[in-house]
């Protein structure tokens, strides 16, 4: 019998290995920065409302979008491979559908590139496979960052600014109206912003990020896990997002009745769990905005006659602040112009009943196809149970493209191990 000759193993060009390196900085770089906002608007005259100046309705250029057509460039078999989904192709087909109907053309060209730069960056992190440990590392010193910031701020009661600025800080003081704000036993606080645009956003970022590293097993580095965890629980509580606290307890039942059964130490689960629970009663016990009910329902009751209206291919990607402008007692004065809290709702009203079923359906048949993923299933509950009572997951830029991060790295643990 003729025995097969093995390949000789080619040792990477020079220049490979330096393209590989420079693509490893960029992605650590881009991980690293993605808590900041810095970036600049452009106000058209499509981004006034009533005369009114809407950040929502401005397109923006973040240096996170910079670094990420970086990525693309250096990724682009990566990101051409998503594209030829059929999946994928077919999705897109049908938001241009809908995007042919769109009062804002502008508009709504602006959010079909953010779909499209979203989907880069699930395409990067999945066909890269990118070392958990470096990824790990990035999000602690960003996180480590963003601590540091938020205390300072609780502490001070306004925004530091000065270097801060350069990374997307906002100016915040507590006479400033419409800031958020808290208090416990009668003494009110600034709820900090960190560089995020709302403390909720904040919130709902490092919550999806200690939902994903929490059930990391194989991490080499376990003391800048357990560091980044803690960081991110601080964030959580001095956030005073409602919604996240819960959302937190949830997920750690979550993660420890898996624990549970494997472990013999009931006084030791036990302790875990009054020990965050007893800071998350006490910063879930402040008051914040006494109308954020009345707020929330009235958006509700809006988007709601907006789907009734626009039922099968949505008022399009980017235009609901728009359409809901046009509803008659959409926006008193009082009330800024701001999309529904409920991001499926949000996705309905701007998409239609066709691209949102079409969604529910590939997203149930991943679920379902991850269903012992605990990981998975742990984040899918972090953006099903914010994204109930927020929008921020669709339309602020960090948590934005902490979507397409997450889940790309989580597709792409999933398919080594297939």
């Amino acid at each position: 019998m003729k025995t097969q000759r093995k390949k000789p193993h080619r040792k990477k060009s020079a220049n490979s290995v330096f393209f590989e390196k420079i693509n490893s900085w960029f992605l650590f770089l881009f991980i690293l920065l993605l808590p900041t906002q810095l970036g600049r608007h452009f106000f058209f005259p499509f981004s006034y409302l009533s005369g009114v100046r809407v950040d929502y309705l401005a397109p923006t250029i973040f240096l996170t979008d910079i670094l990420v057509v970086i990525l693309i460039v250096l990724n682009i078999k990566a990101v051409l491979r998503l594209f030829k989904n059929k999946w994928v192709a077919a999705f897109l087909l049908l938001l241009a559908i809908g995007g042919l109907m769109a009062q804002s053309p502008e508009i709504f060209f602006y959010r079909f590139l953010k779909i499209i730069e979203l989907l880069g960056v699930f395409a990067v992190f999945r066909y890269k496979k990118m070392p958990l440990k470096t990824i790990l590392n990035a999000f602690f010193w960003g996180a480590l960052f963003e601590t540091g910031l938020v205390l300072l701020q609780f502490i001070d009661k306004h925004s530091i600014q000065g270097i801060f600025y350069f990374f997307g800080e906002r100016y915040l003081n507590l006479s400033m109206p419409g800031i958020a704000k808290a208090s416990l036993q009668g003494v009110e606080f600034l709820r900090p912003y960190g560089t995020f645009s709302h403390p909720n956003s904040l919130a709902g970022f490092y919550l999806l990020v200690y939902a994903f590293f929490y059930g990391q097993q194989k991490i080499q580095s376990p003391f800048i896990k357990k560091a980044l965890l803690t960081l991110s629980f601080i964030i959580i509580l001095f956030s005073f997002s409602k919604t996240a606290l819960i959302a937190f307890f949830i997920i750690l039942i979550f993660y420890l009745k898996d624990e549970f059964e494997d472990s013999e130490c009931l006084p030791c689960i036990i302790s875990k769990v009054v020990l965050y629970a007893v800071p998350i009663v006490i910063f879930a016990l402040a008051k914040t905005d006494p109308s954020t009910l009345e707020k929330r329902y009235l958006l509700l009751q809006i988007s709601l006659t907006l789907i009734s209206q626009h039922l099968l291919f949505g008022v399009g990607p980017g235009n609901y602040l728009i359409a809901q402008s046009q509803l008659s007692n959409s926006s008193p004065a009082s009330f800024p112009y701001q999309p529904v809290h409920n991001i499926f709702l949000l996705i309905a009203a701007e998409t239609g009943l066709i691209s949102t079923l079409f969604l529910g359906f590939f997203g149930l048949k991943q679920l379902v196809a991850a269903r012992k993923d605990l990981v998975f299933i742990a984040c899918c509950i972090v953006l099903i149970l914010t994204g109930l009572l927020d929008h921020y997951w669709l339309t602020l830029q960090q948590n934005w493209l902490l979507i397409g991060v997450i889940f790309g790295v989580l597709a792409a643990g999933r398919e080594s191990t297939e």
